[in-house]
């Protein structure tokens, strides 16, 4: 196996921050700053860049590439929703957020930027590296096009109090620090860079991008101006293409040969894009549910089945199981956080640790390593 080189470090770990620049990074922290303040921000900003930089150094290229081969319907399944996510994103910002827009125009730039990222599918791992690193040059440049004038403008009075910041902050810790486990961009980054040391050039690259989602952000308000719908457009389409092609392709390496068809899948973009163009759906309230997927559905997944002390496997059983776990913590994250009554999410994060605990013990004594 060929030793890592600092050229290869620095690209990946780039690479790696302009595919974490997506819908979150570029709209979560508004929002977090209109509830919270720049704790809020603080609480989104910690959490997120540790639990990709733990990811780089907890696992190494033979553990990514079991991961990926054990796992791959759900990676591909978290590419698919990755990818649904930028789209309903970029379909409601031109359709609504955006006053110069219309659903029209949200539905027709959105499905352009999905042909785009079925297009860029086939190119090969070494150019998409330097896409990453093009489009992280290119944000940077907006932000100093921008300035940093956006950062000193005052907040509106936070609309939630310090109490409630710590009542979510489990629910965004949990989500924070698995995702990453089931990023097949992450796994592609730690097995071709070969070297953990990429995760700590996407730390200091990841941070001046989510900074800049703070610079066009007024009274915790996204101000829609040309640079920012350029760099949002970009970033989020660059995430949509990056995760199209794990979608569709099957991952780095040897696991593309057993990937299975999924035909059912071309119908999500179709169905996000609706969602995002819809008055009645496109919305804050949509954006929040659509984000529990990250804060609960997918940590659950890689708690239970892919952390080091699981012993269970994917199946259908085991599958339902976690569904019916998932149900009454889905319900009471959903009054967390689009409802504000923000003491449910320890109710709901806490009980699915409990039965998770539970779970896990069970299956150790029933298969002792």
């Amino acid at each position: 196996m060929q030793s890592a080189n600092a050229r290869g470090i620095l690209g990946w770990g780039i690479y790696s921050a302009s595919s974490w620049t997506w819908c979150i990074g570029l709209f979560l922290p508004i929002i977090m700053l209109r509830l919270f303040g720049w704790p809020g921000f603080f609480l989104f900003a910690i959490p997120n860049i540790a639990g990709v930089v733990i990811f780089g150094y907890l696992f190494d290229e033979k553990s990514c590439l079991r991961l990926l081969r054990e796992h791959r319907p759900a990676i591909r399944l978290f590419s698919i929703a990755t990818s649904a996510y930028q789209l309903f994103f970029i379909a409601w910002l031109w359709s609504h957020l955006y006053a110069g827009g219309s659903p029209t125009t949200g539905a027709a730039i959105a499905l352009g930027i999905w042909v785009v990222g079925l297009l860029l599918a086939a190119v090969p791992d070494r150019a998409w590296c330097w896409l990453g690193v093009l489009t992280w040059i290119v944000s940077l440049v907006l932000f100093i096009t921008l300035g940093t004038g956006g950062l000193d403008r005052p907040l509106a009075e936070s609309e939630l109090t310090s109490t409630d910041l710590l009542l979510i902050a489990p629910s965004i810790i949990f989500g924070f620090l698995f995702c990453p486990w089931l990023d097949a961009s992450f796994h592609r980054a730690r097995i071709r860079s070969r070297s953990p040391h990429a995760f700590a050039v996407f730390a200091v690259a990841f941070a001046p991008m989510i900074l800049l989602s703070c610079a066009y952000s007024s009274q915790g308000m996204l101000v829609v101006g040309a640079v920012a719908l350029t760099q949002i457009t970009m970033q989020a389409g660059f995430t949509n293409a990056v995760h199209a092609r794990d979608a569709w392709l099957g991952g780095p390496g040897a696991v593309q040969a057993g990937s299975s068809s999924w035909p059912w899948a071309a119908l999500v973009p179709v169905i996000a894009i609706l969602f995002g163009t819809l008055p009645m759906v496109a919305g804050e309230s949509t954006y929040l549910r659509l984000l529990g997927l990250y804060g609960l559905v997918f940590p659950a997944y890689a708690l239970l089945f892919m952390s080091p002390w699981a012993r269970m496997t994917p199946n259908r059983l085991t599958l339902l199981l976690l569904g019916v776990l998932l149900l009454p913590c889905a319900l009471a994250l959903d009054l967390a956080f689009v409802g504000h009554r923000t003491g449910w999410v320890p109710v709901a994060i806490g009980g699915l640790l409990v039965l998770a605990l539970a779970v896990l013990m069970a299956t150790r004594r029933a298969h002792p390593a």
